[in-house]
């Protein structure tokens, strides 16, 4: 049972399909991935240049200087002189906190005075990481926060920025395929030897809910995912916020791109140091799952509760927007420094997957940096419900 994954994990999952029966693929990757005891991410979770997976903020700190660029953009609109909260939900080893406030601190000390940074981490283990990691500057007198969960925010909405890198393609997704003119959902079995997948009607309406909102047709035989808990977060997000801006960065696409016939086996994918994987059903518990994200629900779920749509680009424009060419001045083209800032732009890689949403609520849609060169016209985002300009 070794290639299996996680003994304890597994033998955890094979006792609760016994009990209930199958289970959808959602409560299969929830367990996998945020089991309290044997979950990826309460006991891996290794990121970065010995990990299963890179992140941008571990790729260069180029890259939360560039984002820090942007939210002391943002905090001259929507704070000028007031307390300033930056919440960062996800905050993998703390390295993007930990480049952000250096930044902050010695470009714009004012600024990092009266800001207070918030991380929303439910991962016990990753939260002491980040602690050790931020330990100097919390003796610097920078105010970091942590909490377990968004919604124990809600009744005390902020005035700041909403961050998030790599964390809505970790949610737990339902899959579902397309069978003779009906929409079927994926399931999880023990058979005795390892899982197994079966079709089955689906578990709940909202799996056929969520096509009919966008006007997506699967074809016959298509596979897709369905992240529902991405419309649960973002509507919590909105709710944690009165004025400001929410900044989500992570791979994924327009609903009409992510539902095409050409990804006809859906997006989903697994990360074992640094390898790519197919299978959800070996190494349960010591591999990270992913899928791509469909930034059309967010943009829509975030409209619905407040939030409208400032923007959405790519990583390359993004980061062009906010004058990363000039941290080539001056160097090597060859050097590791240059290689690894042109990894954060290759339109074959970082560059184009990566996609940056950027809402706002509680004011006036802002003039960003970071958004100042938009690869995708103004409707990229309309699913027949939606339309910014």
């Amino acid at each position: 049972m070794a290639d299996l994954g996680h003994p304890e994990l597994v033998q955890k999952l094979i006792a609760r399909m016994e009990r209930e029966g199958p289970l959808s693929f959602a409560n299969f990757m929830e367990m996998a991935l945020y089991d309290p005891e044997f979950g990826y991410y309460v006991r891996e979770a290794r990121i970065g240049a010995n990990g299963d997976y890179w992140t941008s903020p571990e790729v260069h700190p180029i890259f939360a200087d560039l984002v820090g660029r942007q939210i002391v953009q943002a905090a001259g609109v929507i704070a000028p002189a007031e307390p300033f909260t930056v919440i960062e939900i996800g905050a993998g080893n703390g390295t993007f906190a930990g480049n952000l406030l250096k930044a902050l601190k010695r470009q714009h000390p004012a600024l990092a005075e009266r800001l207070q940074y918030l991380i929303i981490e439910r991962s016990t283990a990753l939260e002491h990481r980040q602690r050790d990691y931020l330990d100097p500057l919390l003796q610097q007198g920078i105010l970091i926060l942590w909490s377990r969960d968004l919604a124990e925010l809600s009744g005390d909405p902020i005035s700041g920025v909403i961050f998030s890198n790599e964390l809505v393609d970790a949610f737990p997704v339902h899959r579902v395929v397309k069978r003779g003119g009906s929409l079927r959902e994926l399931f999880v079995e023990w058979s005795g030897q390892g899982f197994l997948e079966i079709e089955a009607p689906p578990g709940t309406p909202a799996l056929e809910h969520y096509f009919e909102r966008l006007g997506v047709r699967l074809e016959d035989g298509q596979q897709a995912e369905v992240n529902l808990e991405a419309l649960s977060w973002m509507r919590q997000v909105a709710a944690c916020l009165s004025k400001g801006l929410v900044l989500t960065i992570d791979y994924g696409h327009t609903a009409a791109d992510l539902y095409s016939p050409v990804r006809r086996a859906g997006t989903l994918l697994c990360y074992y140091r640094a390898t790519v994987c197919d299978s959800p059903y070996i190494r349960v518990g010591q591999q990270d799952m992913t899928a791509h994200v469909d930034f059309t629900s967010l943009a829509l779920t975030g409209r619905e509760a407040g939030l409208q749509v400032t923007g959405f680009t790519n990583q390359v424009h993004f980061l062009l927007g906010l004058g990363i060419e000039s941290a080539f001045h001056g160097l090597d083209p060859e050097s590791a420094e240059s290689e690894s800032m042109r990894r954060l732009l290759r339109p074959d890689g970082m560059g184009s997957t990566f996609k940056i949403l950027v809402q706002h609520k509680g004011m006036p849609a802002p003039a960003l940096d970071g958004l100042k060169s938009r690869p995708f016209v103004a409707d990229a985002l309309d699913a027949g419900a939606h339309r910014h300009g």
